[in-house]
């Protein structure tokens, strides 16, 4: 794709929607996301598009690789995670959105890139979007940390390491202060999670070293936001808590 291309949909997506193909989000789900985004798009993986004829209309938008060293890595990876999830990921932080999900087994799936979660209960609808709509700056504010952390990983070694850990500590910081409005509840499913690539594609190093001497690969070293709409806010009363 052109760099316009990409170029285009990368301040309009609200959000990405994630989900598994092997349960496709229900109807009521993705009418709440029509409802709730008449005026901004909704991104969606090209594996994923097919799931529904819906995907392929307003404010659904299926998303290109912005690079094949980017579809080159994904493609490498499915070979550890599953395709669907990887391709997700990577095109939220490769267009700065949050993910969003709607089925608890969905966001488990993101164990393996999470850094930070909190858990928290019976957040009004009104209060998820005001949220969904905060997650969308985490991306963007971490973006100024791309070019040290593709430095680091082209390089290896104990700069890897150390920034890995710090940029651990830097998401539970961020995340604490950025969701300050929500009432942590240990014993709650999750509501937002952040997400950092780095680890992994620094585990992966050999796996991937043919394609980090292409820029477009540092749009993966971005952090981004997964939220976790559980209990589903469609089918109740606006401001209404699960």
């Amino acid at each position: 794709m052109s760099i316009l291309e990409w170029a285009a949909h990368f301040k309009n997506i609200r959000c990405l929607l994630l989900c598994d193909p092997e349960s496709p989000p229900p109807e009521e789900a993705i009418g709440w996301i029509v409802k709730k985004h008449r005026w901004r798009q909704v991104g969606i993986g090209e594996n994923l598009a097919d799931l529904h004829p819906r995907f392929k209309d307003h404010p659904f938008v299926p998303l290109p690789y912005p690079s094949r060293s980017v579809e080159g890595i994904v493609k490498g990876l499915a070979e550890v995670h599953p395709l669907w999830l990887m391709e997700s990921v990577t095109l939220a932080l490769c267009y700065s959105a949050p993910l969003l999900c709607f089925e608890r087994e969905v966001f488990d799936a993101l164990v393996p890139f999470l850094t930070w979660v909190l858990r928290t209960a019976d957040v009004p609808e009104a209060e998820a979007i005001r949220h969904l709509r905060i997650s969308g700056y985490v991306p963007i504010d971490f973006f100024p940390q791309v070019k040290e952390s593709f430095l680091a990983l082209k390089e290896g070694g104990e700069t890897l390491e150390k920034l890995i850990e710090r940029r651990r500590e830097e998401t539970e910081r961020d995340g604490r202060k950025r969701f300050w409005r929500l009432k942590e509840r240990p014993e709650a499913p999750p509501f937002v999670g952040y997400l950092d690539l780095l680890p992994l594609l620094a585990k992966e190093r050999k796996r991937i070293g043919g394609f980090l001497e292409e820029e477009t690969v540092g749009l993966l070293l971005s952090i981004t936001a997964a939220l976790h709409f559980w209990p589903p806010p469609w089918g109740r009363p606006e401001g209404e808590g699960g």
